[in-house]
């Protein structure tokens, strides 16, 4: 697995670490209140990228499906998008709920689960 820095999602946290040192480091109440703004505007900046990140990754998801006509199991779409099984399972399971992709044959285990697009 790789690890690496999108500096996109530097802004959320970093806005979110500076609201809550200067709510912290201050006495004053109207710096306070306005820290607490910031931080809460860092805070909603980062789960904003955090849920974008996953409609990336579903869109991923989707996109492998639909070069597999006859469905693809998880681990499969896992290696194919060197992602993590639980990583894939809960895009499928998002898609699965969305009605996007079926399962193909239940009682299997998590990673031999074979998935496709719904028709």
């Amino acid at each position: 697995m790789k690890i690496s820095i999108d500096p996109n999602r530097i802004p959320g946290p970093g806005i979110l670490a500076i609201g809550l040192f200067n709510a912290f480091a201050t006495h004053d109440p109207t710096v306070l209140g306005l820290s607490i703004c910031v931080a809460s505007s860092g805070l909603l900046l980062a789960v904003d990228d955090v849920h974008a990140q996953g409609l990336r990754r579903d869109r991923k998801v989707v996109a492998h499906l639909a070069k597999q006509p006859d469905g693809a199991r998880l681990r499969q779409i896992g290696n194919a998008l060197d992602l993590p099984d639980s990583v894939v399972a809960k895009s499928l399971a998002r898609l699965s709920t969305d009605g996007i992709v079926v399962r193909e044959y239940e009682g299997e285990s998590l990673p031999m689960r074979s998935y496709r697009l719904a028709d």
